[in-house]
């Protein structure tokens, strides 16, 4: 009887750390509505709040929807990446009117050009007024680390900050 109770103590006492761990772990997950991701400075507007940027694309499948697009076209960027942070294209899809933006990492962009040597394309997004002003000093080929915003109820909210990438690295 005793070794009953014995392995009855050692199972409960398993189960409830292994609920503990996995608390745990669900608690650490970040619960933030942004994410990072960076490129390279091609162009800042001002007058019309408008940053473009190069940004490396990571699958050979994105490169090729790239043949759907033309110059100008309305876009939707998926960022390959986990919860807060992305560091290349995943996808890119054609921005249909009227349709909310269900999925976390997804960017409403302008595409600039469907050419992408090297891997990177280029896409334009707009850009507050702050983060215009933190890299105003940045000049084009320059990296930029931009935070945007998960699921944006429009383009004017996609993005929330930019910064030089060199700050974002040192801070």
């Amino acid at each position: 009887m005793s070794t009953q109770w014995t392995r009855i103590v050692a199972v409960a006492t398993i189960l409830m750390i292994s609920g503990l761990v996995l608390d745990g772990a669900q608690s650490t997950q970040t619960t933030s509505d942004t994410y990072t991701w960076s490129g390279e400075l091609v162009s800042l507007d001002t007058t019309a709040m408008t940053m473009t940027v190069k940004s490396r694309v990571a699958y050979q499948e994105a490169l090729s929807e790239l043949k759907h697009f033309k110059g100008g076209d309305r876009v939707r960027i998926v960022w390959s990446g986990v919860q807060d942070s992305s560091d290349a294209v995943r996808q890119v899809r054609r921005s249909e009117t009227g349709r909310k933006i269900d999925e976390n990492l997804v960017l409403p962009a302008e595409l600039i050009s469907t050419e992408a040597p090297d891997s990177y394309i280029t896409i334009r997004v707009k850009v507050p007024e702050s983060g215009l002003a933190a890299i105003k000093t940045a000049k084009p080929g320059e990296w930029v680390t931009v935070t945007s915003r998960h699921r944006p109820a429009s383009d004017a909210e996609a993005v929330v900050g930019v910064r030089p990438w060199s700050q974002a690295t040192t801070n």
